[in-house]
């Protein structure tokens, strides 16, 4: 009798710990892989050449980035800083795909001056880093662009439930790319925080592996 008993305990031991395995390897699995919490390589030169673009020291982290922008965001996401921060006193002309930055006052105030006027600008350089690396991909790296755009990027932001544009054609879409204003599927993409930025470009990164290869071995060249 006790020795049955034993067997009884022992067995429901055992399956009381596989139980305890096989909830913690679901958990584990639920939780997946950390998300990151600091900007990567393309973020951080993404800041870099925007910021230099307009050579002015902020000395103010009031303002930090949230996300990367297309050439097509960029404009209008620049205006719209230097806007809000002047009280729409400012206005900025914007160049690309070469960068290049100009402002001018508008208002008839003596605020801003000269030297607040270059902080604000400044300040939002920083704000709204472009993510130009598209405007980088040599022709012969187009097809595949399109390609990851339209069967995965596209869709993969779509099931994440971000608006996206319909998909150009591919003459329309190597035509922008000539005239330096690429089709982007995150064109209409917008995000609430960094780390949200952090967590769909991870999921949905703006280039797949082997485009990002060819921007930085186009850029290297």
């Amino acid at each position: 009798m006790m020795r049955r008993a034993g067997a009884r305990s022992c067995a429901a031991l055992g399956a009381a710990v596989l139980l305890v395995v096989l909830a913690g390897c679901a958990t584990a699995h639920g939780l997946g892989p950390a998300r990151r919490t600091a900007p990567n390589a393309a973020e951080r030169a993404a800041v870099e050449r925007t910021t230099q673009a307009f050579a002015a020291e902020t000395g103010d982290a009031r303002l930090p980035w949230v996300q990367l922008w297309t050439s097509a965001q960029f404009p209008p996401a620049m205006q719209r800083c230097v806007g809000d921060q002047s009280l729409g006193q400012l206005s900025v002309q914007i160049g690309l795909p070469q960068l290049s930055l100009s402002y001018s006052i508008v208002g008839s105030g003596s605020w801003p001056d000269e030297a607040e006027a270059a902080r604000i600008v400044a300040r939002c350089a920083a704000a709204t880093p472009l993510d130009d690396r598209v405007l980088r991909i040599e022709r012969g790296d187009w097809d595949a662009l399109y390609s990851y755009e339209l069967t995965t990027l596209r869709p993969c932001l779509l099931a994440r439930g971000y608006p996206v544009t319909r998909m150009p054609s591919r003459a329309d879409f190597e035509q922008r790319l000539r005239a330096q204003h690429p089709w982007s599927p995150y064109d209409t993409v917008t995000v609430p925080t960094r780390f949200a930025w952090y967590a769909l470009s991870d999921d949905c990164p703006p280039l797949s592996p082997t485009l990002e290869s060819a921007v930085s071995t186009a850029a290297a060249g």
